[in-house]
């Protein structure tokens, strides 16, 4: 059904088989049935939906519904002017609705943390308090379907990676992900002789045309900085085994999947001291804080030092949970929230 229409319905395309239970009682497209005691977890991020459907969801309350959210990250309210105008206002909607329910587990303990002072600050009056808890997202890479497929240059590419050190960046190109402040260090390395490449896979998103364009007119561009946007996984296991370390310079995360990656290739890490990478990489990486490029350049300066001394952590010993153990603890919160 459309999004606007009342409820949430059924559907059947998912079911494990033909004789699966829900198949076999509920027709497609059917409104959802529900009984005190059920369990209404929102998986999704779906501002409009939760919006248009609060009613509905209220209703399922009002007759015994835990109602319960998943809350990835709260960076809109908290990095507006890394995002479109207006992004901030959204978001800031749809935490007041989930916010309004029983529940929200939350991807690290750093997003509850956020989302317990957002909603001192912000939250609607309730006459219980919200549930908060958190879970780790799964990481398990080596169990995904990867795609593959190698451009004509990748080889050229990968052997100047491996000519000298490289650093790699991960994720979509935008505002708070620090891009501009890395390239901008790096330039200043440059200048001072220092040989290194910059390596960003990623696409452009948004509120980044000035920086896409300097990337794609750089004096260095595929000299020194590289930048690869829509490779295929198959290409990304090449480059991050001709890179030297990973650089997470976000301001703001709700998890950082970079980071697992980096370990499952015993890629050394260099991120950005915020609660998040501290909470999932611990003492597997070695942290910088730079408000400006020139301390930048200097974190990666004395990162280059700690490398040549042998005192770079080595972040294969850094944990993750499979997607079979984060749904286990998402159950968990759950079943605490129903107890």
């Amino acid at each position: 059904g459309r999004v606007d229409e009342y409820g949430y319905r059924v559907t059947n395309r998912f079911a494990l088989s033909s004789s699966d239970r829900l198949a076999s009682e509920w027709r497609e497209g059917d409104l959802i049935d529900f009984h005190v005691q059920d369990v209404f977890l929102g998986l999704d991020l779906q501002h409009h939906v939760v919006l248009r459907q609060r009613h509905f969801l209220e209703t399922m309350r009002h007759f015994g519904v835990t109602i319960c959210f998943v809350v990835y990250d709260l960076l809109p309210v908290l990095l507006p002017s890394s995002f479109p105008p207006g992004t901030d206002a959204g978001h800031a909607e749809w935490l007041k609705a989930v916010t309004s329910f029983d529940g929200c587990f939350c991807i690290s303990n750093a997003v509850a943390d956020e989302l317990s002072h957002w909603v001192s600050a912000h939250g609607e009056p309730r006459y219980r308090p919200l549930a908060i808890d958190w879970f780790h997202l799964g990481a398990d890479i080596e169990n995904s379907a990867p795609t593959s497929g190698m451009p004509g240059d990748a080889n050229s590419v990968l052997e100047r990676l491996q000519g000298n050190l490289s650093f790699l960046m991960v994720g979509t190109v935008e505002p708070r992900k620090g891009h501009a402040q890395v390239l901008s260090a790096f330039e200043a390395l440059w200048r001072d002789g220092v040989e290194v490449n910059l390596v960003i896979v990623g696409k452009a998103g948004w509120m980044v045309d000035h920086l896409t364009e300097s990337l794609r007119s750089h004096v260095m561009i595929n000299k020194r900085v590289f930048w690869l946007e829509g490779i295929s996984d198959e290409y990304l296991e090449r480059v991050y085994a001709a890179c030297d370390c990973l650089i997470a310079a976000s301001y703001g995360e709700g998890f950082g999947l970079p980071l697992i990656e980096a370990a499952v290739h015993d890629l050394p890490i260099l991120a950005r001291d915020i609660p998040v990478f501290r909470e999932v990489a611990k003492d597997s990486a070695l942290y910088f804080s730079a408000a400006n490029e020139r301390e930048l350049c200097d974190a990666l300066l004395d990162w280059l030092k700690k490398r040549q001394d042998g005192l770079i952590p080595d972040s294969i010993n850094l944990k993750y949970l499979t997607w079979s153990e984060s749904a286990r603890q998402l159950i968990n919160c759950v079943k605490k929230l129903c107890n």
